[in-house]
C-alpha cells in the first residue's frame, strides 16, 4: 500500500518562515526512508487539501497527516480533525489517518537543553 505522510504546519506569513517545516519534511524523508510532504494550516501553499489532492492524485492510498504543533489548542483539537473529516469525504479511497501533535517528549527537552548550551558555557 503507497503511503504518505503529511507534516502539517501552522503557516507564517513571515518571509521565510516556512522553510523549516520543508526541511523537516526533507530530513525525515532522508533519515526515515519515506514518502514524507508538507502542508499548511493557514497563511501559505500547500494547504492540506493541496497535500492530500497531489497525494490522492498520485495514487498514493494512506495518509498520515502529522500535526507538527507543540501544544494541544484549537487547531489541534478542532480545526484540524475538522479538515481531516472533510478531506475522508472527499477521497473515500484513500485512508488518511490523524497522528498525535507534537506535544510533550523527552526529545524536546533534549532539544531545548542543546539550544542553551549553546549560548551559555556550563
Amino acid at each position: 500500500m503507497k503511503t504518505r505522510i503529511i507534516l502539517l504546519g501552522h503557516g507564517s506569513q513571515a518571509e521565510g518562515g516556512n522553510e523549516a517545516l520543508a526541511e523537516i519534511a526533507r530530513m525525515v524523508m532522508e533519515t526515515g526512508g519515506l514518502d514524507v510532504s508538507y502542508a499548511y494550516l493557514q497563511f501559505c501553499k500547500p494547504t492540506l487539501r493541496d497535500a492530500v489532492g497531489e497525494a490522492a492524485e498520485g495514487g498514493v492510498e494512506k495518509i498520515l497527516v502529522l500535526p507538527f504543533f507543540l501544544y494541544e489548542g484549537n487547531h489541534v483539537l478542532k480545526d484540524i480533525p475538522g479538515e481531516v473529516e472533510t478531506l475522508r469525504a472527499e477521497y473515500p479511497d484513500v485512508s488518511i489517518l490523524l497522528t498525535k501533535h507534537l506535544g510533550v517528549h523527552s526529545k524536546l527537552a533534549e532539544i531545548v537543553l542543546e539550544r542553551i548550551k549553546e549560548n551559555i558555557s556550563f
